[in-house]
C-alpha cells in the first residue's frame, strides 16, 4: 500500500459546461455539474493500494471464504494467465466484503481523489494535460475498447504523484460512498435520490457511439480524476473493479506494534 499523507488538496471543481457540450451528446447531466463547489480540504493519513485488486488476490479471498467468484471465471479459478488483472464483474457488496476479509475497507471518494490528484490538485493524476497513450484507455470510436484489460502497473507513466497506479484507465472502482451532491452544490439530480454508489477512475472500454471529435473529447472529460460516476451497488460489469484503503494505525501500534487496550468497564 501507498500512504497519503495528511495535508490540504483540492476536491472537485468550478468549472461549467458553458455550451452544454455533455447534453447535446445525451448525456446526463452536464460536465463538471456535481463536481462543484472546488474545494481545499484536509483529511487524516491514510493507506490506499498502490495497484488495484487482482484476480489472484480475489481468488485467494474466495477459496478462504467459500465467496462467489465472478461469473467470467466460468468455474472456481481466473482464466489463465491472468493472475494480475484487475478482478472484475464484481458488486459493491463484493468489493466490500474483500476489503473487510483483508482487514481493509473501500476508500472513501474523498481519499481516492486525493490519491489521484495529490495535494496540487492536477486534472489528471499524470498533470494538467490529457495524453493519449499514459493510461488504459480507448483512443478511438473504432478502437473503443483500447487495448483491453491489463496487468495491473502496466502504464507506470500514468501513476499518480503518490505512485498509485491505474487510478484512471484499466477499471472504474467503487468507493465507500453514496453518490449525493456535495456540500453547497446548487445541481440537483434524480439519481442522488436511488442509493447509488460511487465510481471513480473511468475504464478502458470507451464511452459509446460518437463521432471522432466527441468520442476523444468525452473520453478526456470522462477520464478527470474529479468526475464522479455512480451505479446500482448491485451491478457486476466487466470494467469494473476496486482497490483498497486502511486507516493510519494509531503511533503506538506503529512504533511498538501494541494496539491501545480498551478500558476495564469500572475505569470508564
Amino acid at each position: 500500500m501507498v500512504y497519503i499523507p495528511s495535508g490540504e488538496f483540492t476536491i472537485g471543481t468550478n468549472k461549467v459546461d458553458s455550451e452544454n457540450h455533455a447534453l447535446s451528446l445525451g448525456l446526463d447531466k452536464p460536465w463538471y455539474a456535481d463536481e462543484s463547489p472546488e474545494r481545499r480540504i484536509d483529511i487524516p493519513g491514510f493507506y490506499i493500494d498502490r495497484y488495484e485488486v487482482t484476480n489472484l488476490q480475489y481468488y485467494i479471498f474466495c477459496q478462504a471464504t467459500d465467496h462467489k467468484p465472478p461469473r467470467y471465471w466460468r468455474g472456481q479459478k481466473f482464466p489463465e494467465g491472468e493472475d494480475r488483472f484487475p478482478v472484475t464483474q464484481v458488486s459493491f457488496f463484493d468489493a466490500a466484503a474483500y476489503a473487510e476479509w483483508a482487514g481493509k475497507r473501500l476508500p472513501t471518494e474523498m481519499e481516492w481523489e486525493k490519491a489521484a490528484r495529490g495535494r496540487a490538485g492536477f486534472i489528471y493524476p499524470w498533470g494538467d494535460d490529457f495524453k493519449t497513450g499514459i493510461a488504459n484507455l480507448a483512443t478511438s470510436p473504432r478502437n473503443k475498447t483500447g487495448k483491453g484489460l491489463k496487468p495491473v502497473g502496466s502504464f507506470p507513466k500514468g501513476a499518480s504523484p503518490y505512485g498509485v497506479h491505474d487510478m484512471v484507465g484499466n477499471v472504474w472502482e467503487w468507493v465507500w460512498d453514496y453518490y449525493l451532491p456535495y456540500p453547497n452544490s446548487k445541481f440537483k439530480s434524480p439519481a442522488f435520490e436511488k442509493k447509488h454508489y460511487i465510481l471513480r477512475g473511468m475504464s478502458y472500454m470507451g464511452v459509446g457511439h460518437f463521432n471522432k471529435k466527441d468520442f476523444k473529447k468525452v473520453v478526456a472529460l470522462k477520464s478527470r480524476a474529479s468526475f464522479r460516476e455512480h451505479l446500482n451497488p448491485l451491478s457486476h460489469k466487466n470494467d469494473i473493479g476496486f482497490r483498497c484503503a486502511k486507516d493510519r494505525p494509531p503511533f503506538m501500534e506503529r512504533i511498538f506494534g501494541v494496539k491501545p487496550s480498551k478500558p476495564k468497564k469500572e475505569e470508564i
